[in-house]
Formats: C-alpha cells, sequence, structure tokens
C-alpha cells in the first residue's frame, strides 16, 4: 500500500511537470504568433480595435470619408436676367452628417435644340447635411436656351464640422425702382444672432413665379456683419425680371474654411 501511495504522489508529480511545461509552451508559442501577426491598423483590411467597419470609425477616419455619399441635386433651371443674359441655380444637398467641404467644382451648361450655348464654372463650399442653392447669374449667350444642365466635377471631402453662423432672415421683398432705367431689386434683412463678428458674408437671392420657374438669381457679398447687428442687403438687376414673382428666397452664409472668416477681438 505504501508502495502505491508513493506511485501516486510520483505520477502526480511527473502530471504537473508536464502540465507546467505545456502551459510554458503555450505561452511561448501564443506569444510568438503574437509577436509575428502585424498590429491592428486602419489599413489592415480588418474589423478591430474598436472599429465600426473595415478599417473606418473608432479611432480611424469615420466610416463615411471612406465612403462619401455624392450630393443630391434636387432641380436645375434657368431664367432670363436682362438682354442676352441668363441666370441659372440648382438646389443641393448634402447627405453626409460628418462630411463638409470647402472645394465643391462644378458647371452650368445652357443648350438650345442645337447644342451647347454657353456654361459657366465655378466653386462653392459646403457643410454637413446642408441644402442650399448653388447660383451663376448673367450668362451671356446670343441664343435663347430651351435647358440647362448642372454637374458636380470633384468634391473634396473633410472629416470635419462646424456650427453654422446664427444669420436669420428677417425681412425679404421685391419692388421696382423707377430711378433711371426701370429695374428690379430684392431686398432682405439679415441679422447676425451670434457673438462672433464675420468679415464676410454671402447672400443668395433666388426668385419664382407661382409655377416654380426661376426668374432670377444673384449673389451678394457684404463685409463685416457684427454681432446682433441688423443688414440690409440689396440684389440689383439691369432690367425688370419677367413674370409674376410669387417667392424670394434668402439664403445668408458665411465660409468658416477661410482663414479670416472671423474677425477675432483685439
Amino acid at each position: 500500500m505504501i508502495e502505491d501511495m508513493r506511485m501516486s504522489w510520483r505520477v502526480r508529480r511527473q502530471l504537473t511537470v508536464i502540465a507546467i511545461l505545456a502551459a510554458l509552451a503555450s505561452a511561448v508559442v501564443f506569444f510568438i504568433i503574437g509577436r509575428s501577426l502585424p498590429a491592428a491598423s486602419c489599413t489592415d483590411n480588418r474589423r478591430n480595435n474598436g472599429e465600426t467597419d473595415v478599417d473606418c470609425g473608432g479611432l480611424c477616419a469615420p466610416c463615411e470619408l471612406k465612403n462619401p455619399k455624392p450630393l443630391a441635386v434636387f432641380w436645375t433651371r434657368f431664367g432670363r436676367a436682362g438682354e442676352e443674359t441668363y441666370d441659372v441655380a440648382a438646389l443641393v444637398e448634402n447627405p453626409n452628417q460628418t462630411l463638409s467641404s470647402d472645394l465643391v467644382r462644378y458647371e452650368f451648361t445652357l443648350l438650345d435644340q442645337y447644342g451647347i450655348i454657353g456654361h459657366k464654372e465655378g466653386t462653392a463650399y459646403i457643410y454637413p447635411g446642408e441644402r442650399f442653392t448653388i447660383i451663376e447669374p448673367n450668362i451671356r449667350t446670343s441664343r435663347e436656351p430651351m435647358r440647362v444642365e448642372f454637374a458636380v466635377e470633384r468634391v473634396a471631402w473633410k472629416s470635419t464640422t462646424y456650427e453654422r453662423p446664427p444669420l436669420t432672415v428677417e425681412r425679404r421683398e421685391h419692388r421696382i425702382s423707377e430711378e433711371g432705367r426701370k429695374h428690379s431689386i430684392a431686398e432682405a434683412q439679415i441679422f447676425n444672432g451670434g457673438p462672433m463678428k464675420y468679415r464676410r458674408m454671402e447672400v443668395t437671392f433666388v426668385i419664382f413665379d407661382d409655377a416654380g420657374n426661376l426668374i432670377g438669381a444673384n449673389r451678394v457679398l457684404t463685409e463685416d456683419i457684427a454681432p446682433h447687428e441688423r443688414r440690409t442687403v440689396a440684389s440689383v438687376w439691369p432690367d425688370v425680371l419677367s413674370g409674376t414673382i410669387a417667392r424670394v428666397e434668402v439664403i445668408p452664409r458665411v465660409n468658416l474654411f477661410a482663414e479670416d472668416a472671423i474677425v477675432r477681438p483685439q
């Protein structure tokens, strides 16, 4: 019996030694495998390191930046601004809620039944989730257009968010001036409800008839709007806009991507 006890103790000791050696061997194997595998990164084609999708989200760039949605274009229209001149406009929206762009390149093309009769390229900026009207006024052409096309040529997306300036349109109206040659004027009163002074404010005027056709569009720049200031901004056309004016849309904006957009207190 004593001999059996000695054998049992010897077997247990051997099993313990084997278990310790197996644990050490497993640790060495896992260490070697861990050292040989690449560290988690935002370019390893795997969803790890707290990412919400493969190589995006979490500590990596937002997934919207990896797969941005294109700008949505709701309508494109043109209207006669004067003799052989036309205003064009397009209503666009940024469907991305975490992406903005300081450079949107676009092109308007006026066409008649024979082809292109005029075009205009331009640039704009857009904030996350923003909807606004891009316009180009006074495109000259000697032929009457039948339609207008709008194309977004490039968008430089950035993962940046901005709190848009608290600019409010308190009044808007259209009138015909009798001074000199009769012409149309659209006016708006803009209120800066925030604590910041903005170096440059852009005000877009878009005028429609009761059928929703574009009658006129213009963009006016004004300098240095102070905190809690009310500013009257006017858009002037060389002639009286044709058609019955039913709606005047006014959109005030500030390009916060510009380095001097905000006037810092001295």
